[in-house]
């Protein structure tokens, strides 16, 4: 059995050489420790335009291209199985690469398109804010209809006039033609984040706490002043980018050994659910009209990494175990027991035990993938975390550094980058004794 970094103890945030030449070579001034972060976003054009907090920097990118050494970037293709809000396609035009990303959650893809391929849809910005203005201006919910659980959902986090006004520029959108232009929706729901009043927590809006807003016209013009600076890098679109939004589990539609890196960062097992931190969105686009579509038309074509994703994987965990490497299956079986016990024992008797399997099976599917469609010997890098549940350490980077070598790619390489307490993302959380990280995992095709 081959020898993966320790993972168990995270005392120091000690770094290895492999990630730290990686960024120096590219010459980014940025500290290590932020790379898997999304705190640089703010810094770049048209990255800015719509963030989330479970984003990697765009450094992290131009480190992972620059450490290539290419002359030139002419023929190079890049992939990212897990698109997100576009960092690593956004990059990747903005350095003159073409790539391919893929991203099933809806509406992350439709905010991947919109920043990825910005050349696209500029031409249609005057039209856009005519539409949108003419919203706000004369109030016309005609026509629009809106399910009762998304209705009381969003009158929570908006003030009436505020809503009906975000309404009726939706509505314009669509008399306009544009309701599935990617660089209208990214607009309008920029602005609708800064109008409402409910906290955030990254993109997660929580009706429950409240935060400063701004009218639906003073959100305009800030949302547009934004895109008229990051005019020169939002028309720059040499590069072929394409947006797949399907799961990476199997990527049909590209060609065996035709890519030259992949730079990703997949969901955690932390029990983050994606679909509910955007919920705001699905209701207002009616993507979802309740609870049960969110999970139909959303959590279900997801990696499973959250409780409230497990329809239909509960009876497949059998199938799901059995897919993975011995020594994955071992640890794993050891992390299931563990859960099902302190399952019983607490109040919420939440069925992390069941997640555990098929995150690994699926993220195998996306890792056998990744090493078909890369070239011999091309570099693959990774950020992702480990996670503890119910107090339970999940050593997720070892596992999938293990599966990586178990697809068939060589040299593969795991480290910590940052030290993130002991707990992830929720206080309230049993955490694990020695700690969380953040972790790159590099490895080459084969």
């Amino acid at each position: 059995m081959p020898q993966l970094d320790q993972l168990g103890s995270h005392r120091a945030p000690t770094v290895q050489s492999n990630l730290r030449s990686l960024v120096t070579a590219s010459k980014q001034p940025i500290a290590l420790e932020r790379l898997p972060t999304n705190t640089t976003t703010r810094d770049h054009a048209v990255h800015r335009w719509f963030n989330f907090i479970a984003g990697f920097s765009p450094e992290l990118v131009q480190a992972c291209v620059a450490s290539a050494g290419w002359d030139n970037h002419d023929g190079i293709r890049l992939l990212d199985p897990f698109s997100g809000c576009g960092t690593a396609p956004v990059t990747a035009r903005l350095l003159g690469i073409a790539a391919d990303a893929y991203e099933p959650h809806p509406f992350f893809a439709i905010i991947s398109e919109a920043k990825a391929n910005s050349h696209r849809y500029w031409h249609t910005l005057g039209a856009i804010r005519m539409a949108i203005t003419r919203g706000f201006l004369r109030p016309n919910l005609s026509g629009l209809s809106i399910s009762e659980p998304a209705a009381a959902f969003l009158g929570k986090m908006f003030r009436e006039d505020d809503l009906i006004a975000l309404q009726s520029a939706r509505r314009e959108l669509f008399e306009a033609g544009m309701d599935e232009n990617p660089l209208a929706i990214l607009i309008l729901s920029r602005i609708l984040d800064y109008c409402c009043f409910a906290a955030t927590d990254g993109i997660y809006k929580a009706p429950t706490s409240a935060k400063r807003s701004i009218s639906p016209k003073v959100a305009l013009d800030k949302v547009f002043l934004t895109l008229s600076d990051d005019e020169v890098e939002a028309r720059t679109g040499a590069a072929e980018i394409k947006i797949h939004e399907s799961s990476s589990e199997r990527m049909s539609a590209l060609d065996k050994n035709s890519f030259d890196l992949v730079v990703t960062s997949p969901p955690y097992l932390n029990n983050f659910d994606f679909a509910e931190m955007t919920r705001m969105y699905l209701y207002f686009w009616g993507i979802a009209a309740n609870w049960g579509e969110i999970t139909d038309r959303v959590r279900n074509r997801l990696i499973v990494n959250t409780t409230t994703a497990l329809k239909g994987h509960k009876n497949k965990q059998n199938f799901y175990r059995n897919s993975l490497p011995a020594f994955v299956q071992q640890e794993a079986d050891v992390a299931v027991s563990s859960l099902a016990v302190r399952r019983t024992e607490k109040a919420g008797k939440k069925e992390y035990d069941f997640l555990i399997y098929p995150y690994l099976s699926q993220m195998q599917s996306v890792l056998r993938e990744c090493n078909r469609v890369l070239k011999n010997g091309a570099p693959f890098h990774m950020m992702v975390s480990d996670a503890a549940l119910y107090g339970v350490h999940l050593p997720a980077p070892r596992w999938l550094a293990e599966i990586m070598r178990h697809v068939g790619f060589v040299d593969v390489h795991c480290e910590i980058v940052r030290v993130r307490g002991h707990r992830w993302v929720l206080d309230k959380r049993e955490g694990a004794a020695g700690g969380l990280g953040e972790y790159y995992v590099y490895g080459r095709a084969a």
